[in-house]
């Protein structure tokens, strides 16, 4: 029976774990070996050379501001739609209100509420929707060029990016913090990219112009 070395983590030293392409010691991406050869148990033999598939590209992540700047054309797009289903809302309570008795100051308090909790609504649908799509990202990450991957660099299904979504109120209640967290972690993973393993990349400059292809 043959057997074939372990790769180990140049950056670390440790051996690669049976799943991923992350370290999980460090967060450093694991190339694989360009050959790798087999031991064999007749004395005498050659060693053989396997030749294994091409090495991938290096991950290069997205860095905070570049995330930053991705966020706010997220979150102007997703206020710009809230506020106009919360109009929509306001105009028919204007009309339908006084037939129900409703002072108009009861109305365009309901109006107010109704914007909260239709840009919840908004803000989760788009993030999950986008992030779990065939682009892999909202309008904001693709103009920025990101996208966001998961452990093993595929695209995160439904519940992944909602788990995501939900978990960035965790890093706004910290004061901004878990944002933050996106300038100094090894793989610039925020607060809400860790409970899914999750990370947003750059996207390769000859690449950018295709997610707008689609």
């Amino acid at each position: 029976m043959e057997t074939v070395a372990d790769q180990v983590c140049a950056s670390c030293g440790n051996p690669r774990q049976a799943y991923g392409r992350y370290c999980l010691f460090c967060g450093d991406v694991l190339s694989e070996p360009k050959l790798k050869v087999a031991v064999s148990p007749q004395k005498g033999a050659a060693p053989r050379a396997q030749a294994t598939s091409p090495e991938p590209e290096p991950v290069e992540y997205g860095g905070f501001w570049r995330r930053t700047w991705a966020g706010i054309i997220d979150v102007v797009l997703e206020a710009t739609a809230a506020l106009v289903v919360t109009y929509v809302i306001d105009k028919v309570l204007n009309h339908v209100g006084p037939m129900l008795g409703y002072e108009p100051w009861m109305s365009k308090m309901a109006a107010g509420f109704s914007y909260i909790l239709v840009l919840s609504i908004i803000a989760w649908l788009y993030c999950a929707f986008s992030e779990s799509s065939p682009h892999q990202a909202t309008i904001g990450k693709r103009i920025m060029g990101l996208r966001v991957v998961n452990a093993d660099g595929s695209k995160i299904s439904f519940g992944e990016a909602t788990v995501r979504h939900f978990m960035k109120f965790l890093s706004l209640f910290t004061a901004g913090v878990g944002f933050m967290m996106a300038g100094w972690t090894k793989r610039h993973q925020a607060l809400h990219d860790i409970p899914c393993n999750c990370s947003v990349v750059r996207v390769p400059e000859e690449k950018v112009f295709s997610l707008f292809s689609h």
